[in-house]
């Protein structure tokens, strides 16, 4: 996978500004799309966990299969760990049931190509976790990667909470591998009016409740799950 998923996450220095490119209608009107089924008021960020910074920390521990020592992690190949991660969670990777789980096993999945593991085995094990057809996986693993720049831009400047988004709504990958990288800094120009984030006519809400869950970052959870010894 790209440098995204090892890079830290740790907020960059501000860079000299630029002018903004033009953007593509097409791509303004699938950024909409997204924005569009993002959460709508306080409510939609508090229907279902996790709701507490405890909780949070839990889902952390689930999806670093925290139960497998740390040490023993980094010591498993990426034939044996992403097998590992899909037989813990088999049930909420049907059909893309748990969104970030699916998440963390396709970006697993683009780690262990990058690790030499073969493009087929990794695909075979895909489609049979999660019953997506040959046809849609390599453009899930693009539509991952997307969302991991997508999901940074957002924390980096007006949704802190930007991580929790595969928690919060349905499917949005789809959306996400049809926007050219290029394109998601359309998210950072967005204007910020109160608790809104704004983009012509499209409004989104800035939920006013403060949980911590940039540990959820894909890459983050990808570093962890090796053990630390991605770097």
């Amino acid at each position: 996978m790209d440098n995204i998923i090892f890079s830290s996450g740790r907020p960059q220095p501000p860079m000299p500004r630029q002018p903004k490119p033009s953007r593509s209608p097409e791509s303004i009107s699938l950024v909409k799309t997204f924005l569009r089924a993002l959460p709508k008021g306080e409510e939609d960020w508090d229907d279902k966990a996790p709701r507490t910074q405890e909780q949070i920390e839990q889902l952390r521990l689930d999806l670093t299969l925290s139960k497998l020592v740390r040490e023993g992690r980094a010591k498993m190949k990426p034939k044996a760990l992403l097998p590992s991660f899909a037989e813990e969670h088999a049930a909420l990777l049907r059909d893309l049931e748990s969104q970030i789980h699916s998440f963390v096993f396709i970006a697993l999945g683009d780690v262990a190509i990058k690790s030499d593991l073969p493009v087929r085995e990794v695909d075979e094990m895909t489609m049979a976790y999660t019953g997506a057809q040959r046809s849609a996986v390599r453009t899930l693993r693009l539509g991952v990667r997307r969302w991991i720049k997508a999901s940074d831009t957002l924390r980096q400047s007006w949704l802190p909470r930007a991580d929790e988004l595969p928690l919060r709504r349905k499917s949005f990958i789809h959306i996400m591998k049809k926007i050219p990288d290029e394109d998601i800094g359309i998210l950072r120009e967005m204007t910020v009016e109160g608790d809104q984030a704004v983009l012509a006519d499209v409004k989104v809400y800035i939920p006013k409740k403060q949980l911590s869950s940039s540990s959820l970052r894909i890459p983050n959870i990808i570093h962890e799950l090796y053990g630390g010894k991605l770097r």
